[in-house]
This record gives C-alpha cells, sequence and structure tokens, in this order.
C-alpha cells in the first residue's frame, strides 16, 4: 500500500511518513484506523519491537506510547504512568526526542489524574526547559499553561501568574487556533482571581468572554466560561457570574465530563448559598456527591464536606455542620494549599457557630497562615476579618472564600 492509501480520508499521507518513521504517535482512534486498513490487530501494531535497529527501536517505543494512551482513555491511570515510565527510560540516550518529549508530556497529564502535584510540576519544569518546547510556540503555550495551573494549585501564585502571562503572550503569537488562546487567558485570570488581584481578573474576564464567542460548545468554553464566573463575582455581579456558571453547566453536563461537572457543582453551589438559593445549592452538591463517591479524591470529598458545611450553616444545623467539618478535616492531607485554607474557614465557622471559640479562633488562624504562604494575602486579610468581627452563620451576601476558578 501506498502511504496515501493507508492515509485513506482520515489522515494526510505526510503524517503517515511521520509514523511510519517514528517521529509521532497517533492517537488510539488513528492508531486503530490504521491498523484496520492494513488488517492486523491493534495489538500486533503496539506490541514491543526488536531494539537491533535504530528505527525499529523507535517504532518500538511509538507502540508504547499508543498503548499508555490506551490506558488513559480506560481510566487505568496507574497503567498509564507505568507504561510512559518505561517509554521514558527506554529512549533515553536514544534519537527519537520527539518520542520522549510526548511521554513526558503524558507523564505529566497522568501525574495530575494521580493526584502526584509534585512530581507533576518537577516533569512540566523540565519540559518547560525542553529544546523542543522553546523551539515552537505551540509546545511552548501548552507546556506553560499546564505548568501555571500546577503551580497554583502547589500554591505558587506569584510564579503562576508570571508563567500564565508567558501563556497568553505565546499563545497570542500563534494567530491560528484560539482555543489555546483561550486555555492561556483562562490560566491567567485564575491565577489573579486566587491571588487577590481581582480588578485584574475582571479586566482579563472582558477580554477572554470576547475569545470564548467564537469558540464551539466544548470543555474549553465550559471552563472558560466560569473563569469568566469567578471573575464576575468576585466583582460583586453575583447575577452574571450565576448565568454563566448556569451556561458551563450545560457545557459540562454529567455525560460529557464526570469530574468538571462535579467541581462545577461545587463551585456553584457555594455562588448560589451566597446568593440565598439554599435549595438549588443543596440540589448542586447533591449531584456532587453521586460523582465524588465514584471517581472523587480524599482531597475532593474533602472539599465538598467543606461546601456541606456552608449549606448546613445556612440553615442553622450546627450538628451537622460539625460532623461535616470532621469529614473535611480528615481529607486535608491530600488537598491542594488554597483548598485547605478554604476548607479549614468552614472548620473555623463550624466550630464557631457550637461556641467553641478557642478552636475556631485556632483555625481561623491556620486559614490566615495558608493564605500567606501561597501568597493570596487578600484572602488571609478577610480571614483576620472575620477573625475579629464574627459573620453571623447564615449570612448572604459576597462570601472570598465561596470563589472557586477552575
Amino acid at each position: 500500500m501506498s502511504q496515501t492509501d493507508l492515509a485513506g480520508d482520515n489522515m494526510s499521507p505526510s503524517y503517515i511518513s511521520l509514523v511510519e518513521s517514528g517521529r509521532r504517535a497517533p492517537s488510539v482512534k488513528l492508531a486503530r484506523v490504521i491498523a484496520e486498513r492494513l488488517g492486523v490487530p491493534l495489538r500486533q501494531l503496539v506490541a514491543p519491537q526488536p531494539r537491533e535497529e535504530r528505527r525499529t527501536h523507535r517504532l518500538g517505543l511509538v507502540g508504547r506510547l499508543v498503548a499508555a494512551r490506551s490506558s488513559q482513555l480506560s481510566g487505568d491511570w496507574e497503567a498509564a504512568h507505568d507504561q510512559l515510565r518505561e517509554v521514558i527510560e527506554r529512549a533515553g540516550g536514544s534519537e527519537a526526542d520527539e518520542v520522549l518529549w510526548e511521554a513526558r508530556w503524558d507523564l505529566a497529564i497522568t501525574l495530575g489524574h494521580l493526584g502526584r502535584q509534585r512530581e507533576r510540576e518537577e516533569t512540566l519544569r523540565g519540559l518547560l526547559d525542553d529544546p523542543l518546547t522553546k523551539a515552537s510556540p505551540l509546545l511552548l503555550t501548552r507546556v506553560s499553561v499546564e505548568f501555571a495551573q500546577a503551580l497554583r494549585l502547589a500554591g505558587k501564585l506569584s510564579e503562576s501568574v508570571r508563567v500564565a502571562e508567558e501563556a497568553v503572550r505565546s499563545a497570542e503569537s500563534l494567530r491560528a487556533d484560539p482555543a489555546e488562546t483561550v486555555r492561556a487567558r483562562v490560566a491567567l485570570l485564575s491565577a489573579c482571581a486566587e491571588s487577590g488581584d481581582w480588578q485584574r481578573a475582571a479586566g482579563l474576564a472582558e477580554e477572554l468572554r470576547d475569545a470564548v464567542s467564537a469558540l464551539p460548545d466544548g470543555r474549553v468554553k465550559a471552563v472558560a466560561l466560569w473563569a469568566c464566573a469567578g471573575a464576575r463575582y468576585a466583582a460583586g455581579d453575583t447575577p452574571q457570574a450565576l448565568k454563566l456558571l448556569d451556561r458551563a453547566a450545560e457545557l459540562a453536563s454529567p455525560a460529557t465530563d464526570l469530574q468538571l461537572s462535579a467541581r462545577l457543582s461545587v463551585a456553584g453551589a457555594l455562588m448560589r448559598l451566597s446568593a440565598g438559593e439554599a435549595e438549588a445549592a443543596e440540589s448542586l452538591l447533591e449531584q456532587a456527591r453521586r460523582t465524588t463517591s465514584l471517581l472523587g479524591s480524599a482531597g475532593r470529598r474533602a472539599q465538598l464536606a467543606a461546601a456541606s458545611v456552608a449549606l448546613s450553616l445556612h440553615r442553622g444545623d450546627t450538628g451537622a455542620a460539625l460532623d461535616q467539618a470532621r469529614e473535611a478535616e480528615a481529607g486535608l492531607d491530600g488537598t491542594a494549599p488554597l483548598d485547605e485554607a478554604r476548607c479549614t474557614v468552614a472548620l473555623a465557622r463550624a466550630h464557631r457557630a457550637a461556641g467553641a471559640a478557642g478552636e475556631a479562633d485556632a483555625r481561623y488562624r491556620d486559614a490566615a497562615a495558608h493564605y500567606e504562604r501561597t501568597g493570596a494575602y487578600r484572602f488571609a486579610v478577610e480571614v483576620w476579618r472575620e477573625l475579629s468581627e464574627p459573620v453571623p452563620p447564615g449570612r448572604t451576601g459576597f462570601d472570598p472564600h465561596a470563589l472557586v476558578m477552575p
């Protein structure tokens, strides 16, 4: 068969040439198409190959990379991690730079799903310095966006803002794929909002909304609308924020993206509570509970429990709030620094409502310290203010600790 015959309508002959030489790793979908046209099982294409020749070794690495991507698609992240580590180890010292780059990128994504954030951050930091990344504005944008998000989760907000700014500059130089620019702007907006620079976040949201209008419906658009909603909420426009969040939830329904839908539900529930809409908040939290019980990590369960504390306090059920506070506290070890700070505020509020003033004060001080370590000084100030000027349980209105960004 010629490369044109094999390519058909799904691929270009030049792409087939890149795959054949081992310079590109096809997606699982395209690998299945190639296998079908060649009349062989997919496992024959991805099976380990003899390493006598350089080209054969390269193709063997590509096969292992495709197998790892198949594990990712099936949700077997541990298997994908082991397969990717093997690709990286075997590629070391060979002339398979492109395959090695793709394996390291896929490893960073996999580590994120496994909750191994420190390793993810180190992997992305290495990729950012890779010559292949620096030579391609597209790769530089993608790695910078992912790295900015990893830094934000690690509580390194000032560095996250700096890397996200680089991502935006790199994305705008592409002038091709609007989705890349949107991802970069979401990373910058989220970092600014969580660092307390709400004025800049509001300006970025206006720019982002214009860019989002050109995107097709899907995950990228949903996440961008969520980011815009957070900026509008921080600016004091809760009604508009809720409209944006509802639209994001429509695009990221449980049927299309279960985990994103659960995270959106928690963010929406907290925002609804601050608007006094307890019934809507309860419905969203129940939706999040169903997903979190199946797929959620300990950190996600802690965030959900903290959000449930807010609902119980709104209803005056101090006993339930304390039970949920204990559940949230049990999962704090696996929680990102900013989420730990938010959860600790919820614990403080539950103990204060129960009349345990000393315990509440200690929790407020812990929360302020968590925020200060991340550079979220504006949030720390809000914690100190609440410590000195108690907030009545169930009070509605803007709550900075209800600001959850994508």
